[in-house]
């Protein structure tokens, strides 16, 4: 136990006797004792008690005493609210006076439960816990143990109190204290329902709330911590310290356990949570009031009052607390929040005024010009100024009348003269600073706010006189010439010097742009009423739309604005007109510019535009396709979908003004149909039998074009120049006039010399993605033909890159994209590998009205849905070991290549990553003798199998042809039938294939992806199992759409074979990372080649 000589011992002795002294004289009354546990299960007394001095000053002094689990006195806490506590933070005379009085206090009356309580009734109950009477020396009888018998009763309390509280929900109440007499303000807490009780620890209450602990802060005052208990009031406050614990930080904030530090921005968010609360202002009392933070204005009253010799200011002072930001103003119950961002001087003035001069400043009379003139506006911004006997007026300058001089003294050199005229011959140069004088009348911050505008304009400083320059910068100069001298003529009368006069901005010329179109010719002329064309010419080949003016031989400066000089910049670079087209204003061009000068022109808002008849004519022609005079065939009304009506208007749109274009169409929707109906009104409606028809096409699909016009057309004539060369010559030869020719792209580039005596009036090319190598025999020689107009069908017009773009219009209208090499330069470079977005805007005006494209989900709204799953399998047993081996084998290969080494050996690379796809499909492609099963295969034969229980057909693809064998001999052996198409696979035979399987029942059509990716319509199909997975995702998607198109009357569920953990999961994950340049040029898809560095490679090996 706790003696009186143990706090002497461990006290000083004068704090220890003053202590006693008080304890001595009945200093110590209202002494009251609660017993609770503490946080370890132990007994824990808690007692309050107030104390007087002898300076009849009184604190409510808590002591908390603890024990052990032999009930031994282990610690004891403390807190007093006097001074003395609060700055050492040690034990005070008032705490130890406490504690003598606790020692001298029998300690069985402390210890043992008073048989008088009972709880009040009906508000929350509680057990209070029985404690453990001290045991006496001569009992025999053995008891629970102290810690158990602890934990028994605490458990027992708690559930009697859970069955209470309910009712305590919402009816918590915590208010917080604030106080600021420390060096950061603080808070302290109470809490309670009727009774209100000192929070001791801050960080256990947090902790409680977390948890759900029960805790008891007096005899008749426990509950269960939930935020729920919490009244409305009281939830946010609780829930500010919550979040205050979060920051590991937090507990920096604690100036003893009760008290929580406000700093800065947790003061911030601590007055923004307490403005529906209120808060109460330390010392507390029972007729404290609650305080109130507001947004409501405040403004501190500062009193000027006139004494001898000069002035004094006396500055309210309120109560007030700091943030970072804001200072926090104590007014009649109000807490007004006020900005601390003012200028350096008014804050230096307020911290002198409160800390230093005790709120009081005299000033003497020989600085009231000063403070008047300077200082008193900047007061008068922040307080609220009463005057006594002081007139500002008496101590104001004088008004000032400003002249600016502007000169030219030297080219790229202007000069800023300012001069402040006070009358009577009071004339000072402002920017020279030898004549300022402090007892000068001037009017200094008006001065200074003048020159502040003019050397806002300049950029240097002349050393010889002071003055502001703006020196050798056209861009200062122009600013200055253009919004300087307006912006000097609202405060100053400004003279400029002749030489400066005439370093003008010239006003924005009128230009005027005329067009008129002749035969096949466009001619585009530029007139201008002010500026020479060789000037305009000049400015355009330079042209940055950044900049906003551009300085003329003359010196004078042309600005940008208001000029449409961005237009003519785009129209000069689109169309790629030369310096001297430009500068002649006299400008000829190809009839298929029209449509993109159009659009560029109407884009300029102060062009003068006029446009001759048939231009007019053209642009209307192409802009009204749906109102065209042209009308589908009648044989064809019904036939046709709005949208396919539409694409055979473009058709014949094109055709009449002679240009040429891609009909884009997705995949599906019909493009050879059009095509048909465009050759039927042509030759059969309007009779042009004299006129023939070339159309060229993939090997795979000339047979399918003959029979799609012999089913939709069959009055028209048609010849397939197919067989021995013998046989195709003498189809080219001995033939009726009118006709219509389908080939190959191989037999067409073989054939080249006898297609040289023909002329063809309509050629198409289908598939056009073939010719997207301009530097190929094919794309050659269906350039070489000799046509008048001239159509390209692909659903992929770019799949690799946008040179293959350019391709098919250097067949459609050659130079229409200029040279390869120029459209490198302008378009392929800036876009795919800067990503220009003028760049790519400019393309896209120039190809769109010669691209015609529609996708499935927006035409075909009927069209049933096409759902895409990946299937994943893992490699396992020795088909894994295999495919690990190669793995290993080409990183170390690749590890140990210099870079020349690898990209000498790029075709063995590749050999091997096709061997590493071989084995993910079935290491029997690659070893003979393999007889492990491949995960892969079993897998697909599963799907297979579901679906023909189903009643589905299917469509299996393969890159590898290999594969369909083995495929198909697992098929055979599970007696299912099925169909393949090879590349190896008759063109006749393609077709019959075909037709048997959307015609009988067999449920399964095996087919190279090359080979039968394109052309083939299989809509009997409604599964689609793509074996392996290829890079290029457009040649996927050609081949699922042979059963995803029109005629498709079921859902289309296609499936992606993909062997876990490989390269093809890698494969996967770069066909969703494709580039989007496709379909930001034309809405479609975009892929790339497997073109890899070596650090590449090695990360697609990697897991």
């Amino acid at each position: 136990m706790w003696t009186e000589r143990d706090l002497q011992t461990m006290l000083d002795p004068q704090l220890f006797y003053q202590g006693r002294l008080i304890e001595l004289t009945g200093g110590v009354y209202s002494f009251e004792t609660y017993k609770s546990t503490s946080e370890y299960g132990n007994l824990q007394l808690d007692i309050v008690a107030e104390v007087r001095d002898k300076n009849e000053h009184s604190y409510s002094v808590e002591v908390t005493m603890y024990y052990d689990d032999d009930m031994e006195e282990d610690r004891f806490d403390y807190y007093c609210p006097c001074d003395y506590f609060r700055e050492e933070k040690d034990l005070c005379k008032h705490c130890v006076a406490t504690l003598l009085h606790y020692i001298h206090k029998p300690k069985k009356s402390l210890l043992t439960i008073d048989d008088d309580f009972t709880p009040d009734e009906p508000k929350h109950t509680f057990s209070r816990i029985p404690l453990v009477e001290l045991p006496e020396d001569n009992t025999s009888a053995r008891s629970t143990d102290y810690g158990m018998a602890q934990l028994l009763r605490r458990m027992g309390e708690q559930e009697n109190w859970l069955l209470t509280s309910g009712s305590i929900a919402g009816k918590i109440h915590l208010e917080a204290i604030l106080h600021t007499d420390t060096r950061y303000p603080c808070v302290s807490l109470r809490i309670g329902e009727n009774k209100m009780y000192v929070v001791k620890d801050i960080a256990a209450l947090v902790n409680r709330v977390q948890t759900g602990q029960w805790f008891a802060y007096g005899k008749q005052f426990g509950f269960t911590h939930q935020l729920e208990a919490f009244d409305a009031e009281s939830r946010p406050l609780m829930e500010y310290f919550m979040r205050q614990f979060e920051d590991s930080d937090a507990w920096y904030n604690f100036t003893s356990s009760r008290e929580y530090f406000l700093r800065h921005e947790t003061l911030d968010s601590f007055m923004d949570v307490v403005r529906t609360t209120g808060i109460y202002l330390a010392p507390y009392t029972k007729s404290s009031k609650l305080w109130y933070p507001v947004d409501e204005p405040y403004r501190k009253s500062l009193q000027i009052s006139s004494v001898e010799d000069g002035i004094e200011l006396t500055l309210e002072q309120p109560p007030v607390i700091y943030s970072h930001d804001w200072q926090y103003v104590f007014f009649d119950q109000k807490i007004y929040r006020i900005s601390r961002r003012n200028s350096t001087a008014l804050n230096t003035f307020e911290k002198n005024m409160t800390i230093r001069w005790d709120g009081n400043c005299f000033i003497a009379n020989d600085d009231l010009p000063v403070f008047t003139r300077d200082f008193l506006p900047e007061l008068e911004s922040v307080y609220q100024i009463q005057k006594i006997g002081y007139v500002p007026e008496k101590y104001l300058p004088d008004e000032a009348a400003f002249r600016v001089y502007l000169d030219l003294p030297q080219q790229n050199l202007i000069t800023c003269d300012l001069v402040a005229n006070y009358g009577n011959d009071q004339v000072y140069h402002v920017f020279d600073g030898s004549n300022r004088q402090k007892d000068s009348n001037r009017n200094m911050r008006e001065e200074a706010k003048v020159a502040a505008l003019i050397s806002s304009y300049c950029n240097a400083i002349d050393d010889r006189t002071g003055n502001p320059v703006a020196s050798s910068d056209e861009n200062c100069m122009f600013e200055l010439l253009t919004k300087g001298l307006g912006a000097f003529e609202e405060v100053a009368e400004v003279f400029i010097s002749d030489r400066l006069k005439k370093i003008r901005v010239i006003q924005p010329p009128k230009i005027s742009i005329g067009i008129t179109m002749k035969e096949d010719l466009l001619n585009f002329q530029i007139e201008s009423d002010s500026i020479d064309l060789d000037e305009l010419a000049y400015i355009l080949s330079k042209y940055d739309r950044k900049k906003k003016f551009y300085r003329l031989k003359s010196g004078e400066f042309f600005p940008v604005e208001d000029t449409d000089l961005d237009t003519l910049a785009q129209l000069q670079e689109g169309l790629m007109l030369t310096y001297e087209e430009l500068a002649s204003g006299d400008i000829t061009l190809p009839k298929f510019r029209a449509p993109y000068l159009d659009e560029q022109l109407r884009q300029g808002s102060f062009l003068s535009v006029q446009k001759g008849k048939s231009f007019r004519e053209l642009i209307r022609n192409m802009k009204t396709v749906e109102d065209s005079d042209f009308e589908v065939p009648e044989k064809f009304q019904k036939v046709l979908r709005e949208y396919q009506k539409t694409g055979y208007l473009w058709l014949e749109t094109l055709c009449q003004n002679g240009f040429g274009g891609i009909l884009a169409d997705d995949m599906g929707l019909g493009k050879t149909l059009q095509v048909i109906v465009f050759l039927y009104a042509h030759y059969i409606e309007r009779q042009e039998t004299h006129k023939n028809t070339l159309i060229v096409c993939p090997a795979s699909l000339v047979y399918n074009w003959e029979r799609e016009i012999h089913h939709f057309a069959p009055e028209l004539t048609v010849y397939t120049v197919a067989g021995n060369v013998e046989e195709r010559k003498s189809v080219l030869t001995h033939h009726q006039k009118g006709s219509i020719f389908i080939t190959s792209y191989d037999l067409l580039r073989r054939d080249t010399e006898l297609y040289q005596q023909l002329t063809f009036a309509y050629q198409i090319i289908d598939e056009a993605q073939f010719i997207k190598n301009a530097t190929t025999k094919a794309a050659k020689a269906v350039k070489q033909i000799s046509s008048d107009f001239r159509i390209a069908l692909t659903g992929t017009p770019v799949e690799n890159h946008l040179g293959e773009l350019w391709s098919i219009f250097d067949y459609l209208m050659p130079g229409y994209l200029y040279s390869y090499k120029r459209f490198h330069v302008t378009f392929e470079i800036p876009i795919v590998q800067i990503g220009n977005p003028d760049a790519l805007e400019r393309l896209q005006k120039l190809i769109a009205p010669f691209v015609l494209r529609r996708l499935k989900k927006d035409v075909l709204k009927d069209l049933p849905e096409k759902l895409e799953k990946n299937m994943f399998t893992p490699l396992t047993g020795e088909q894994e070991d295999l495919y690990r081996a190669h793995v290993q084998r080409l990183e170390v290969l690749l590890s140990k290549q210099s870079q020349e080494e690898f990209n000498q050996s790029k075709i063995e690379i590749l050999a091997e990553l096709t061997k590493l796809r071989q084995l993910c499909c079935d290491p029997a492609l690659l070893y003979e003798n393999y007889q492990a099963g491949s995960a892969k295969l079993d897998l697909c034969l599963e799907l297979v199998q579901n679906a023909i229980s189903g009643g589905h057909k299917i469509l299996i693809f393969s890159q590898f042809t290999t594969m369909l064998d083995g495929i198909a001999e697992r098929l055979n052996q599970e007696n299912i039938p099925y169909y393949v198409l090879k590349g190896s696979t008759p063109k006749q035979e393609r077709m019959q294939l075909v037709t048997a399987f959307n015609q009988d029942e067999t449920p399964v059509f095996l087919i190279s992806l090359k080979a039968g990716g394109t052309g083939l319509n299989l809509t009997a199909a409604d599964i689609v199992i793509h074996y392996d997975p290829w890079w290029n995702t457009a040649v996927q998607n050609q081949a699922t759409d042979r059963a995803h198109r029109i005629g498709q009357k079921n859902k289309v569920l296609v499936y992606r074979l993909i062997a876990q953990n490989t390269i093809e999961e890698k494969i996967l994950r770069l066909q969703e990372k494709k580039a989007q340049l496709a379909d930001q040029i034309l809405g479609g898809e975009t892929t790339k080649n497997p073109a890899f560095s070596r650090e590449e490679l090695l990360a697609l090996l990697q897991d």
